[in-house]
């Protein structure tokens, strides 16, 4: 059946879907349905996809198995140089599970003046043969027999091959998908009354915008340095943890995805404005796909036994 519900993003009556708070493909189990589907749609495609398809947790998807739309898991090592000669371009190849399936060479033609160096993986003898015999024909030469071209090839094999990969990291579009999710963590706690607050408006503004920095808002998005940096002590590497925490007149709401990045804000100044406010624990395990939620000083005593 249909639901029309306010949407929280664009406050319209409309009919609404599933929304992972913690994103589908990082192992996200735990699911509101106040969002839109237009919403839904567009802010995964403009802001959840920085933090998906991140480098660093495009590793951890690869790790814990946590493939894709497609049913694919990301391979974001893919591709490197063969460091015994760095013009021979690698592809590593994972198997269906991410477990380490084989080095494959990428196929390489270098001409000076009237001479060929080509490099083929040796597992595809019949693609090197097609190579070269196209090259003699272009030339205007006769082709050669695939018994003649492989009994003069030379062959290299590497028992331990080391593949370079240079990576690199966007430090900042990731940080609005962060802001999201403390966005939809808030509403999951305080309600809808959420929408109507001044800092509760000034969030979502943000995140349906193209600024990829705001002001106003007060708190931190970041990488986890230390186990001192927003209760990372409470996250561990297989999962995500979200946490409600009162300070005076202000809520704080902070966020960990793997205990790789974190974030922390003031959800709202006027704590007054909503009723019953305790501080909230939430964690969502991924390996055993699984909520638990208790009380901050629950969840503190817990770990401390």
């Amino acid at each position: 059946m249909k639901q029309i519900k306010k949407c929280i993003f664009c406050h319209e009556m409309k009919e609404t879907s599933e929304e992972h708070i913690f994103p589908d493909s990082l192992g996200g189990n735990l699911i509101i349905d106040n969002v839109c589907k237009g919403c839904n749609n567009r802010l995964g495609e403009k802001v959840d996809t920085h933090l998906v398809n991140h480098g660093l947790m495009q590793l951890a998807r690869q790790t814990k198995g946590l493939k894709g739309k497609k049913g694919r898991l990301p391979n974001p090592i893919g591709v490197g140089r063969y460091r015994d000669d760095p013009e021979t371009t690698l592809h590593y190849k994972i198997s269906d599970d991410g477990k380490p399936n084989s080095l494959y060479v990428v196929p390489r033609v270098n001409k000076e003046e009237h001479k060929y160096e080509i490099v083929f993986d040796a597992s595809k003898p019949d693609e090197l043969v097609n190579t070269i015999n196209k090259i003699l024909t272009r030339n205007g030469q006769e082709k050669k027999t695939k018994d003649e071209i492989l009994s003069s090839a030379k062959y290299i094999k590497d028992e331990n091959p080391i593949m370079d990969v240079e990576m690199t990291f966007d430090m900042n579009s990731y940080k609005k998908a962060i802001i999201k999710i403390i966005y939809e963590m808030t509403i999951y706690w305080l309600g809808e009354k959420f929408l109507d607050d001044p800092m509760g408006l000034r969030i979502r503004n943000y995140i349906l915008s193209n600024d990829s920095e705001v002001e106003g808002l007060i708190g931190k998005v970041g990488m986890v340095k230390s186990k001192d940096t927003g209760f990372a002590f409470l996250a561990n590497s297989d999962s995500h943890t979200a946490i409600l925490k009162k300070d005076g007149n202000k809520v704080l709401c902070y966020v960990n995805i793997f205990n790789i990045f974190w974030g922390g804000l003031a959800v709202t100044e006027n704590v007054n404005l909503f009723e019953s406010i305790e501080d909230r624990f939430l964690t969502n395990d991924i390996v055993k796909k699984e909520i638990r939620e208790s009380t901050l000083i629950e969840e503190i005593i817990r770990i401390s036994n």
